[in-house]
């Protein structure tokens, strides 16, 4: 096992005190692949549409593997705490699946902004949306501009604007 030490200790210097850029460009390599597989094992929705936990997590994880590199010291504990964040990330991702309450306290609530074409301009307010906001979702969501053509118009938890049309 010590032997299996020394040599990540000559590629990477894990304990020393300063770096060569061959080093750097080797830990540069180690990173990546090992951030591919993070997020890999991460899941999709980690880097799809973000929640504020999902982004977050993915700061701090950037975070940390930037710092595997071009740190002189902590590289094998950086990659563990990346993991473990990794890890800590799907259980908690589990848990708000299986119970809906921790679902909203950790990832937040939808915002109803129209309701059966009655349009809550409060809510829109406390989402610091304008009416300028919401018409642009339109827009953008639904090809339409009318808003009196809206069933319902909802903020997701991933801050996304949806929008039910009134059926024809």
């Amino acid at each position: 096992m010590d032997s299996l030490f020394f040599y990540l200790d000559q590629i990477f210097n894990i304990y020393s005190d300063s770096i060569s850029t061959l080093q750097m460009l080797a830990r540069g390599l180690v990173v990546f692949i090992i951030g591919i597989t993070l997020v890999r094992v991460g899941k999709r929705r980690f880097v799809s549409k973000m929640t504020a936990f999902d982004f977050i997590l993915a700061i701090m994880i950037g975070s940390l593997l930037s710092r595997a590199i071009t740190k002189e010291k902590y590289f094998l504990e950086i990659l563990a705490v990346s993991a473990l964040l990794i890890m800590l990330h799907r259980l908690v991702s589990y848990i708000s699946m299986k119970s809906y309450k921790s679902s909203e306290l950790i990832k937040g609530k939808t915002r109803i902004f129209i309701k059966i074409g009655k349009i809550n301009w409060k809510t829109i307010k406390k989402a610091d949306l304008t009416e300028h906001d919401l018409l642009q979702a339109l827009r953008l969501n639904t090809n339409t501009t009318d808003l009196s053509n809206v069933e319902e118009c909802r903020m997701e938890r991933n801050g996304d604007i949806s929008f039910i049309l009134k059926s024809s």
